[in-house]
């Protein structure tokens, strides 16, 4: 009795003070938005240009570009080589592609100005974890000292995708049937087959980084709408575990600031046009998915989820993924097809055939992993991998191929 008279009381105490907005708890109310707008968030990696080692010089780009006149936005990550760009909304592919393209380049433009270079990928090749300098910001600084040497190892590069969503509790819904699609997005985002200089056997090593915090994973299936995802906040805010979304390492997770919920599994792109194609996938299976009101998945094993997401990651889209509707396992290529034809037939987007042309063509030839594992095949060292993976992203449209 004495155990749960507690918890009631660690719950009372976090959700008043994430109702009031004070103390060091606080969830804000969802945000509606309207369904299917979009937002793309690209880690970027900061390069020496003769070297292609990551180089400290984010402070210095990000000077430059807060200069500029625009309607996307760039930011700090946790480590001084990496920059986090952020897209605007945007309603559909023409727009995604224009304004990602819009962003590489001005991004190359400043890292230029101060001998830098950029680049995609999910995981640099042959940096060390020890060399990384924590980026000179309070709520940086906090997670080096809660989560220790964790912090620096998380230097790896993510691509995230939002989508709008009406209401909190259809947000909830959506997370369910996007989660059990995401392993498809780790075995198509998938480039970064080198990790602390050695071939890591998986074609994203970037994936198994994030697994060794502890509030990672998926949303927990008896989570069901917005007032059980408070209280599962509450619960653990009142034990000190989380404060603020943030703090959930989700593969996908609500965003309830932005009234999106948002899919956090993917590698960086190696090419800037990888990038408005894939969100665009993404978004056209959450308005599948919301146009089947009150349905959920059919299964909630995160022991199968956990396989899928392996698989995905060791062997990109060469994986089988095990349809947890069916129990049937199928080849990723097979799936994605499968699902861009259906999606292809309902959207109302027109630039919708563009973006799966373009994830047609990223799966050609094993994917962009492979791509990069046939140079160090034909016999590259890893500084010349961290130079192909840069020129690819410096590459305007129609310059995409390895």
């Amino acid at each position: 009795m004495a155990d749960a008279v507690t918890e009631q009381a660690h719950l009372a105490a976090a959700q008043a003070l994430a109702v009031a907005g004070q103390g060091p708890a606080y969830l804000p109310p969802f945000t509606e938005s309207r369904l299917g707008t979009m937002g793309i968030e690209l880690e970027l990696m900061v390069l020496d240009r003769l070297t292609h080692d990551l180089m400290p010089a984010a402070p210095d780009i990000l000077r430059l570009l807060d200069m500029q006149t625009k309607k996307w936005i760039a930011t700090p990550e946790i480590t001084t080589s990496m920059l986090e760009v952020a897209s605007s909304i945007l309603g559909s592919y023409a727009e995604a592609a224009a304004e990602i393209e819009e962003i590489r380049a001005s991004v190359q433009r400043a890292a230029f100005q101060v001998g830098a270079a950029i680049s995609g990928g999910g995981a640099h090749p042959f940096q060390r974890w020890n060399e990384q300098r924590i980026y000179p910001k309070e709520r940086y600084r906090e997670s080096a000292r809660k989560y220790g040497y964790l912090a620096k190892m998380f230097t790896v590069f993510g691509m995230h995708v939002h989508v709008g969503v009406p209401s909190a509790d259809e947000a909830i819904r959506l997370c369910a049937w996007l989660t059990q699609r995401a392993p498809l997005f780790i075995a198509l985002s998938a480039n970064s087959p080198c990790w602390q200089g050695e071939d890591s056997g998986f074609c994203s090593a970037r994936s198994n980084v994030v697994g060794a915090f502890p509030m990672s994973g998926t949303m927990p299936s008896h989570i069901r709408s917005w007032h059980d995802f408070e209280q599962h906040f509450a619960r653990l805010a009142g034990h000190g575990i989380v404060n603020s979304i943030k703090d959930f390492y989700w593969d996908v997770r609500p965003k309830p600031e932005f009234g999106t919920i948002e899919l956090r599994v993917l590698d960086t792109p190696l090419h800037a046009s990888y990038a408005a194609a894939l969100a665009c996938y993404a978004r056209e299976l959450c308005i599948e998915a919301y146009q089947a009101p009150g349905t959920w998945p059919s299964d909630d094993s995160r022991e199968l989820y956990a396989w899928n997401r392996f698989n995905a990651a060791k062997d990109g889209v060469e994986a089988v993924w095990i349809d947890p509707c069916t129990g049937i396992g199928l080849p990723v290529r097979q799936v994605v097809l499968d699902d861009l034809e259906r999606l292809a037939a309902r959207s109302t987007d027109p630039g919708f055939p563009e973006a799966r042309r373009t994830i047609g063509e990223l799966m050609e030839r094993g994917g962009q992993a492979r791509w990069l594992r046939a140079h160090l095949d034909a016999g590259s060292g890893m500084n010349d991998l961290a130079r192909v993976a840069s020129e690819l992203f410096d590459r305007a449209p129609g310059g995409a191929g390895a």
